[in-house]
């Protein structure tokens, strides 16, 4: 029987957080690491889904077809969560695994930790999208919610602007690949926090098109910057002003108040990654995320695509 693949990079939210579902242009780079979809047709008549991570099996789930009704589940909740997909993917494509001659195989093998915020929800949706021939943005709408930005991130092969007009989403490939990127580290805090979560404690309705301008801005100048120094600045501003409107304490205040570069959110805020500047060579800067207790950082250019 046929056998069918896919591949989905992995992302990191540069800026815009939160302020990209009020209209504001967010960048963001794909990452070198992501998830691969693998379709296999088998005899046994079911849907047998092996999902694999770095260190090993993550969970498995069988279904009947075609009712889709779980059978078996290693992890019951995660089997629950896949099951809703796949039905919102149903919904866009009722053709969608209902046929009964034939049952499938599937394995998913993800290249970073569920835990990292890298976009393990993302690029499995991009995945099903492309299997079930289906909208990514439509099912990721039916699904997890969000900006979308992911999604566009999933199947790029450069950084890139999203923005949303209208509800509609607009995807400029940029060249960002500043001077100093050997300085940019993006450091893990450990702290996973879910997307769909932290939206619902987002007010979008305090948000100013005064601000959303004030992001706009910001992303248009990291795009051209030259400097260090200035490129500091710039997400020091947005770090202050997304502080303000979160009503959230900045990253560096919490955990790096003595770093003499800047340290910036990424995405939700409380967790995940966070992007910071070192002027120290390699050594000193592990030395002192080490002191600080973080241990899983990547260089600028170990991890972006």
């Amino acid at each position: 029987m046929i056998t069918r693949s896919w591949y989905s990079s992995g992302k990191l939210l540069i800026t815009g957080e939160y302020l990209v579902l009020s209209g504001a242009k967010a960048l963001a780079v794909p990452l070198n690491v992501g998830q691969h979809l693998t379709v296999k047709g088998s005899q046994a008549k079911t849907l047998h889904w092996r999902a694999m991570k770095p260190d090993g099996v993550w969970f498995q789930t069988i279904f009947n077809l075609p009712l889709l009704e779980i059978t078996f589940a290693h992890e019951p909740e995660l089997g629950e969560r896949l099951k809703n997909i796949l039905l919102a993917t149903r919904l866009l494509n009722p053709g969608f695994l209902t046929g009964t001659e034939h049952g499938y195989e599937i394995d998913t093998i993800l290249e970073f930790d569920p835990e990292y915020g890298f976009g393990s929800s993302s690029t499995l949706i991009a995945n099903i999208a492309r299997w079930a021939e289906v909208d990514p943005y439509k099912l990721l709408e039916l699904t997890f919610g969000g900006s979308g930005y992911d999604i566009a991130c999933a199947t790029a092969k450069n950084p890139l602007v999203y923005q949303l007009k209208n509800n509609h989403p607009l995807v400029s490939k940029v060249a960002f690949s500043p001077p100093f990127k050997d300085y940019l580290y993006f450091v893990y805090l450990g702290r996973k926090q879910r997307t769909s979560e932290s939206l619902l404690r987002f007010d979008s309705s305090s948000v100013s098109q005064h601000q959303i301008a004030a992001v706009d801005d910001i992303t248009d100048k990291l795009l051209k910057e030259k400097k260090l120094d200035d490129f500091e600045i710039l997400l020091l501003e947005h770090e202050n002003l997304m502080s303000d409107i979160l009503k959230l304490p900045t990253v560096k205040s919490r955990f790096f108040k003595d770093h003499k570069g800047a340290a910036k959110s990424l995405g939700a805020w409380g967790g995940d990654f966070v992007l910071m500047t070192f002027h120290d060579g390699p050594a000193e800067t592990k030395r002192y995320l080490n002191r600080k207790g973080f241990n899983v950082f990547y260089r600028y250019g170990e991890i972006v695509l």
